[in-house]
């Protein structure tokens, strides 16, 4: 940790003595500038005499863990919780306020791992608001710091606002599908969610109040992980991605998933409601010929419904097929 020289108790005592006789900010320092002090400001004068704020004889000088400019799993993952629950404010102020103690706490673990920067999580009640229609709101798990550096970092990549964030082009242009599945984990921990719509049919979702990076969010999801999603809209007018497809979703949670465990145990009883049963007494001619009709570009749901057999089969027999097994 370095340090460096600031005002001096001596400046603070001469200021308050100054005070003592009556003299205003302004005042004080037409006084400080007779006695050479014309370094202390006018501000430093206003929060020692009116917010009883007394100087520090050093000042920490802020220094950032090594290396934290090279984009990490870690740092991705930072990346994606900004561009959705996180905020990134003017007042170098970095912050999560959310709702699972687990996803605040994986934050944390990033936002030190890059940057080194350790604070606590503090647990704030639930608020009465008119949103929560007169009644107690859930309580909150909260991570907030100030840094500069950390702050003029995070600003090169993205403003991190809800309806202008982007997604760093480190990102989008990275062959290295860790990053880009890091990214959306975040995203999804924010924004995302999965549930059961009725049995043997879940859904997964996504939404944002930035429509043009959440088509590029939705490219990401079909070129790099095959996940399939289609453009819906929410009664707020806000863009929604989803699928409800068994071969996209169980992509996700392969290749993608939550980091929060109230939401990977949702998509995992989810998909366990697929019915993917009697897969041996199917026989070759019918593989054949379903996976002739996919071939042919129809969904696997409308060629389950039409041969009456459960859809989520289909991907077992393309599985089947690469194997060699017919």
């Amino acid at each position: 940790m370095v340090y460096n020289s600031n005002y001096s108790m001596e400046d603070y005592n001469l200021v308050m003595k100054l005070r003592k006789k009556g003299l205003g900010a302004r005042k004080i320092k037409r006084e400080l500038e007779n006695t050479n002090r014309n370094y202390i400001t006018i501000g430093t004068i206003t929060r020692w005499i009116y917010q009883n704020v007394k100087p520090f004889q050093f000042k920490i000088i802020e220094q950032l863990k090594e290396g934290y400019g090279n984009i990490s799993k870690e740092k991705a993952y930072i990346f994606g919780v900004l561009c959705g629950d996180g905020c990134v404010s003017t007042n170098n102020l970095i912050s999560l306020k959310v709702t699972d103690l687990d996803f605040a706490e994986e934050f944390s673990r990033c936002m030190e791992k890059v940057y080194g920067l350790c604070t606590d999580i503090h647990l704030r009640d639930g608020q009465i608001t008119n949103m929560t229609k007169g009644k107690k709101g859930k309580d909150t798990y909260n991570w907030e710091k100030r840094s500069k550096l950390a702050h003029q970092d995070l600003s090169k990549y993205s403003d991190f606002k809800t309806e202008t964030w982007v997604i760093p082009k480190e990102i989008l242009e990275t062959s290295d599908l860790s990053l880009k599945s890091a990214f959306l984990r975040g995203l999804f921990d924010s924004e995302g969610t999965a549930r059961l719509k009725n049995k043997g049919h879940a859904y997964l979702q996504i939404c944002s109040g930035n429509d043009s990076s959440l088509l590029i969010v939705k490219n990401m999801l079909e070129k790099d992980f095959d996940i399939k999603t289609s453009i819906n809209y929410s009664q707020g007018d806000v863009m929604v991605l989803s699928s409800e497809n068994y071969k996209y979703i169980k992509n996700f949670a392969d290749k993608i998933n939550f980091t929060i465990k109230r939401k990977k145990i949702s998509l995992a009883n989810a998909l366990a409601t697929y019915k993917r049963k009697g897969l041996a007494r199917y026989d070759i001619e019918f593989k054949k010929k379903v996976l002739d009709l996919l071939n042919q570009g129809h969904s696997a749901y409308k060629i389950g419904k039409t041969l009456k057999f459960p859809y989520t089969n289909i991907y077992d027999f393309v599985k089947q097929r690469k194997r060699g097994l017919f």
